[in-house]
């Protein structure tokens, strides 16, 4: 008789960042490979409430709180899970009887505050720890996101295992080519605007560089929805006066941002700190010379391909990629660093390892 995991991809209704990628991905991953004794099972909570109005963000909240505390449960029993997987970090304290695995992706908010709702940070802080000390098993996508679950959630070292992440892929349509093509060139970044992202450090570098006349007419372009951090965004590049060289494209298409890499000159990937960091992996895949800061866990990850530098050194991020810049050999051996890189990193090897994790846990509990 098959065994009936429960896969949570609440997330997808909810945001659309690097941890929807995840869940998304490794699903359909899992769902590709062939095994005779598990059964896949997508679970969705109720969609948020879409709106500006701020009375919406409580309900939205109560929301997400009913689904681990009520609806889930009563999903997991009616549907005879034999475990549950819930990718974002989190678990549901109600279901004491079902094995639950848990990907914790990062810990930023408890040593990054800035723009939380202090709300959400009293939950969150409380949901994290609880769900890192109760977990079947804890899934992390690199080591630095291990430390972070050890250290500042409390989970056991011996309950987690790392698991690399895969590499997103996407294609590129014609009219989308045609548009990237007309920005060129450009440095181009991607991500939400959320703070930790470092957007503003990075204008105020590519702004430097502006003014000492060594962008080699490069445009800066960043590419990603809109959130906690855009509006101090757009308030650095009017203070920069670089209205006329930044562009914020928000969140595009598969095929446009796949448009952009093709396209790119250079890939900047500022971070302050990340659990495992998908775009710049995304611009090696394509052949884009990456600078990147040394913040956890991106040396990890990216290993010896980009050119580093201090996220917090305005002086030193614009010298990096203006070296870049003007230096073909430098641009040359990064992009061939890249293309080594990304062959570590497989969505089917992630959902072997992860298939591997059910196994056992599965195994264990029914011991």
């Amino acid at each position: 008789m098959k065994k009936r995991i429960g896969f949570d991809l609440s997330i997808l209704n909810r945001t659309d960042t690097g941890t929807t990628v995840y869940a998304r991905k490794l699903f359909q991953s899992l769902q590709e490979l062939e095994q005779e004794e598990l059964e896949f099972i997508p679970l969705y909570a109720p969609k948020k409430l879409a709106s500006k109005n701020p009375f919406i963000r409580p309900i939205n909240f109560l929301l997400e709180l009913s689904w681990l505390f009520l609806l889930l449960p009563v999903r997991a029993r009616a549907l005879h899970l034999d475990l549950i997987h819930l990718p974002a970090n989190t678990i549901s304290p109600v279901l004491r009887k079902i094995p639950q695995v848990c990907t914790i992706h990062d810990a930023h908010f408890m040593i990054n505050p800035e723009g939380r709702d202090p709300v959400w940070r009293f939950y969150a802080r409380r949901i994290f720890r609880y769900s890192a000390k109760h977990a079947g098993r804890i899934i992390c996508g690199s080591n630095s996101a291990r430390k972070e679950a050890i250290e500042l959630l409390g989970a056991d070292p011996d309950n987690i295992e790392v698991v690399y992440h895969g590499l997103v892929l996407r294609e590129s349509a014609q009219a989308d080519r045609e548009q990237a093509a007309g920005l060129k060139p450009f440095i181009l970044s991607v991500g939400a605007t959320l703070p930790n992202k470092n957007f503003e450090a990075l204008v105020k570098a590519y702004a430097k560089l502006y003014r000492e006349g060594r962008t080699g007419g490069h445009r800066l372009i960043l590419a990603g929805p809109p959130a906690r951090g855009h509006q101090s965004l757009l308030e650095t590049i009017a203070s920069e006066q670089m209205e006329d060289h930044v562009s914020i494209l928000g969140l595009v298409s598969d095929s446009l941002l796949a448009a952009l890499y093709e396209n790119a000159s250079i890939f900047a990937f500022p971070s302050l700190c990340e659990g495992f960091g998908f775009p710049p992996l995304e611009a090696m895949h394509y052949g884009i010379p990456v600078a990147a800061s040394y913040a956890p866990s991106i040396p990890e990850i990216l290993g010896d391909a980009p050119v580093y530098f201090n996220p917090r050194d305005i002086s030193e991020m614009a010298e990096n990629i203006g070296m870049i810049i003007s230096d073909h050999r430098l641009r040359d051996k990064l992009k061939q660093a890249g293309l080594a890189r990304v062959k570590m990193f497989s969505w089917k090897e992630s959902a072997r390892k992860t298939m591997s994790i059910y196994r056992c846990l599965l195994g264990h509990h029914s011991a």
